[in-house]
C-alpha cells in the first residue's frame, strides 16, 4: 500500500518537474487539476506511468476517471485495485 502512494507521489513530481512547475509537498487534499495544474494530457501520462510501474490499470477494471479529483482519491483508486488483486 505504501509503495502505491510513493509511486503516485513520485510520478506526480516527475510530471511537475517536466513542466518546470514548483513541486509542492504532495498531500492527499491537493486537487490534481486546480492545485497541481494538470491537464488531461498530464493525467493520461500519469496513469500510463503508474500502469507501467505498478502493473495495474484500475480504469480498465471499472474505476471511473471522473472519480479522481485529489491526490488522495487517486491513491484510493489504486489501493482498492491492489487490494482486489490480492
Amino acid at each position: 500500500m505504501e509503495r502505491t502512494k510513493e509511486s503516485i507521489e513520485s510520478a506526480i513530481k516527475q510530471i511537475l518537474d517536466q513542466k518546470s512547475y514548483k513541486v509542492p509537498d504532495i498531500k492527499d487534499e491537493l486537487r490534481i487539476i486546480e492545485d497541481l495544474g494538470f491537464s488531461s494530457l498530464d493525467i493520461a501520462q500519469l496513469i500510463a506511468h503508474l500502469e507501467m510501474e505498478l502493473g495495474i490499470d484500475p480504469f480498465s477494471e471499472g474505476a471511473l476517471i471522473s472519480s479522481i479529483n485529489t491526490v488522495g482519491s487517486l491513491c484510493n483508486v489504486y489501493q482498492s485495485c491492489v487490494h482486489g488483486k490480492k
